[in-house]
């Protein structure tokens, strides 16, 4: 059974499909239940955090899906999963925004990151020294939970189901750590033993800054895929406060192209290795 985020996100798919299924508008639905058509809505799309077992069960029975049938049962399993909270919850003081819970359910995580090392890469001394410098500085202990909620976040990928993470680091975010040597030593350190090990479902690729300006880039990105037909794939663009969460398939399908782009002109796996390895004898 998937997290409490997915959960929700396959409980919408799965409500949309069985109301066209039936040849139903959110209006006729609300008029036979006697809702507002935004209660409706606010179902389907998953704008309620925690839709109830009553209101999913009436929407079941309004698309003709009979009691005591497998599908009926797969449905409020999900209504129930839904409703659960994710580790997450535990670190709502120093994380904002849904990203978190959406990045633990996946199963595959493609980034490209020209600035910073991605989140699920990052060392412990890193992710402290990343939170001191943020835009809206932490207090001393929300920057040690913050950084505990880094681990909790890279604990993901030593799952025996983790997802594939596929990362492009650009040169520039390698060499932007070289203020501080030894940090730099230990994350470079990190990213090598990471790229080396090729059972554990990571790549690691580096863009040369030569390159950068010929990849068409312009910024991070993150794409998150996920397993099941009613789960459909986004885009994460961060921003200070939290970011950009694209869903069109046209913008997947552009942002797949970028990503494709730069795993073509980056360096591969091995010669990323290469170049960190370089930088660590500077």
């Amino acid at each position: 059974m998937p997290g409490p985020t997915i959960s929700r996100r396959q409980l919408s798919g799965v409500l949309r499909r069985l109301r066209r299924d039936g040849s139903l508008t959110l209006e006729e639905v609300a008029d036979r239940l006697e809702w507002s058509s935004a209660k409706v809505s606010n179902i389907e799309t998953g704008r309620t955090a925690k839709p109830s077992v009553t209101d999913v069960s009436a929407l079941l029975r309004v698309y003709e899906v009979a009691e005591g049938t497998a599908e009926h049962d797969e449905v409020l399993a999900l209504v129930r999963q839904s409703r659960k909270p994710g580790w997450w919850h535990r670190y709502g003081d120093v994380l904002t925004g849904a990203y978190v819970s959406l990045e633990a359910e996946a199963t595959r995580i493609s980034t490209y990151e020209p600035i910073v090392i991605p989140g699920l890469l990052q060392t412990e001394n890193y992710a402290r020294l990343h939170q001191k410098a943020a835009s809206a500085p932490l207090a001393t202990d929300e920057i040690e939970r913050a950084v505990e909620a880094r681990k909790q976040r890279q604990a993901l990928l030593a799952r025996p189901d983790a997802p594939r993470l596929w990362a492009i680091i650009d040169e520039n975010a390698l060499r932007r750590m070289e203020s501080e040597p030894e940090m730099m030593q230990e994350q470079l350190e990190h990213l090598v033993i990471v790229g080396e090990d090729t059972a554990n479902g990571v790549t690691l690729q580096v863009m040369p800054t030569a390159k950068s300006f010929r990849s068409g880039l312009v910024g991070p990105f993150v794409i998150l895929e996920y397993s099941g037909p009613d789960i459909a794939p986004f885009v994460f663009l961060e921003t200070d406060t939290d970011g950009l969460y694209l869903e069109r398939p046209e913008e997947i399908e552009r942002y797949r192209t970028l990503l494709e782009q730069a795993q073509s002109i980056a360096l591969d796996p091995h010669e990323s290795v290469e170049l960190m390895r370089s930088l660590m004898r500077q």
